[in-house]
């Protein structure tokens, strides 16, 4: 138990030994009999409802557990084929479309035992036709490195192209046969 929890439980016990009056007979002592008949009844519907609604919050989670376990639980199986065994969770795709079965065996797809997931959609309409872009960079010659093995393309735009490196290409046991 923690400092926190037996501070409460003192001033708990504190505010109880306040209400009982010093006599064990005549009206006082019926009122101190009355008065702990009460509070232990209290004490048992303060355990009772605490046991319930713990009970209740984990019934709850273990069945959200099981909903969220069952929703991950789905399978794709490809392209919807007549005469396969599905189940529930089955993830299939027919006709641009997924679908996933509701339950066992589930029946012709589409149909009721299929939830359709995604569809494709329909072709939208063409936009205006928009201005012809520059034209791209060309091969106008080659840097060679023939120590290295290396050429490098000189492109129109005054800029390099990846350099290809040719070295493998001389080394023995390489064949034209590739």
């Amino acid at each position: 138990m923690t400092t926190e929890l037996l501070e409460g439980r003192v001033t708990e016990l504190e505010q109880r030994a306040r209400r009982f009056k010093l006599a064990t007979t005549g009206t006082e002592g019926w009122e101190n009999y009355f008065q702990s008949l009460i509070l232990a009844e209290r004490d048992y519907w303060n355990e009772f409802l605490t046991a319930v609604v713990a009970s209740v919050e984990r019934d709850l989670r273990d069945e959200m557990k099981a909903l969220i376990d069952t929703a991950l639980a789905t399978r794709v199986r490809g392209t919807y084929q007549v005469g396969i065994n599905y189940v529930r969770g089955d993830m299939v795709a027919l006709d641009g479309g997924s679908f996933v079965a509701r339950r066992d065996n589930p029946g012709k797809c589409p149909g009721d035992g299929w939830q359709l997931m995604a569809k494709q959609g329909q072709r939208g309409i063409a936009g205006p036709a928009g201005p012809r872009g520059p034209m791209g960079a060309t091969i106008t010659g080659w840097i060679l490195d023939r120590e290295n093995f290396r050429a490098t393309p000189k492109m129109s735009d005054n800029s390099l192209g990846p350099t290809l490196e040719l070295r493998a290409l001389f080394e023995d046991g390489h064949s034209d046969a590739a």
